[in-house]
């Protein structure tokens, strides 16, 4: 069931990655269309922004997995790491160095660290679990 969950998630992420991707002009245009520079500024921070649709599901599911397991300890690290800590560092470093582009990668960048803390967290507690 967890292979089939995480095929589900990585399958699910393709989609809206290439749904941001693709349509970012019109859902851009549905909500700035009435500038011109706001406009091709939001459509480019969409296609950064939506990489972190591919990765998000894999943390929202690693903390709901550990909710369900009655591990309340790790579900709330990996939700802080990821919505706080994270997030708040990307958004205060990468515009450092990248400009604007950095706060519209600052959540891709949180969700990949937080992949890592949920990557650990499977494989430090899979032998107390028996998940696989």
């Amino acid at each position: 069931m967890l292979k089939k969950s995480l095929k589900l998630l990585l399958g699910t992420g393709i989609v809206l990655l290439s749904i941001g991707v693709l349509f970012a002009g019109v859902l851009s245009g549905l909500f700035v269309g009435y500038d011109a520079q706001l406009y091709a500024m939001t459509v480019r921070g969409l296609r950064f922004y939506a990489v972190s649709f591919l990765l998000s599901g894999f943390n929202i599911f690693g903390s709901s997995f550990f909710t369900a397991l009655n591990n309340g300890m790790v579900s709330a690290a990996i939700s802080f790491l990821r919505t706080v800590v994270f997030e708040v560092a990307a958004v205060l470093i990468l515009p450092l160095f990248f400009g604007l582009d950095g706060v519209w990668c600052a959540i891709t960048v949180a969700e990949l660290a937080s992949i890592l803390i949920t990557i650990g967290a499977f494989s430090a507690l899979r032998k107390r679990y028996q998940y696989l």
